[in-house]
């Protein structure tokens, strides 16, 4: 089986149309959308139709819930808030309900999907740590577990043999015994430092995990940004990418 997967979007189309060209190129089995289709960025609704076409998978994120007015922004941080005030305004109720039809978390085959960890899914948990993914090893027993979330794109393995590593590289050939914890980084908005909009793929046949990069115009979402009256904050950050 052949997958593709991506996650916060942030309402960044032109992220998001770069990656759909990708997907094009990969032709994957099933594609999968890890959530925060919405929120920072100044297209959600088109977002959400693209992901609605595309993706086999749809795991819904806090800013796809609190859009739907399914979970409060309360946590959020005053940007934020200001952000999905205006993306649930943007919305019309179809779009909405869209979101609310979003899984908290999948199984598919050998792999589980979620948009933070999965251990509590919907206390959207950012996971950083090797005893964090220690802790999500030891309560789930699929080979690949993919999250989002953070932003950071990064790979965990773990096997009785060698224990709990950070994979070094961006291509994994993956190991007998070993299994996976993937976070797939951000489409719209990375903050790694590096402004390009991430995805994984992970080809179980051939047992590889790739994580890939690719640019797309950052001008343009900076300018829809600015234009839909959004803190300006958000218009910088995709050009440092943190």
């Amino acid at each position: 089986m052949f997958y593709f997967i991506f996650s916060d979007i942030h309402g960044n189309v032109e992220a998001l149309e770069r990656v759909v060209e990708e997907i094009e190129i990969a032709r994957p089995d099933v594609v999968v959308s890890l959530g925060d289709v919405v929120g920072y960025g100044a297209n959600p609704a088109e977002c959400i139709d693209i992901v609605q076409k595309i993706a086999h998978i749809r795991i819904g994120g806090n800013h796809d819930l609190a859009a739907a007015g399914l979970t409060e922004s309360d946590c959020f941080n005053p940007t934020a808030k200001k952000s999905i005030r205006w993306t649930v305004t943007s919305l019309d109720p179809s779009r909405r309900d869209i979101l609310e039809e979003y899984d908290p978390l999948r199984r598919h085959g050998s792999c589980l999907f979620a948009h933070a960890s999965p251990l509590s899914p919907l206390n959207w948990d950012y996971v950083y740590t090797v005893d964090q993914a220690k802790r999500i090893f030891d309560s789930f027993f699929e080979k690949y577990i993919f999250i989002g979330h953070t932003h950071i794109p990064g790979i965990i393995s773990y096997s009785e043999e060698n224990g709990i590593r950070v994979v070094t590289g961006t291509v994994v050939q993956v190991q007998p015994g070993t299994r996976y914890l993937v976070n797939v980084g951000s489409v719209g908005q990375p903050r790694d430092g590096m402004a390009a909009a991430s995805f994984v793929m992970l080809d179980t046949k051939k047992e590889w995990i790739m994580i890939r990069r690719v640019p797309y115009d950052i001008m343009s979402a900076q300018d829809k940004i600015r234009s839909v009256g959004l803190p300006e904050s958000l218009a910088l950050r995709l050009a440092t990418a943190r």
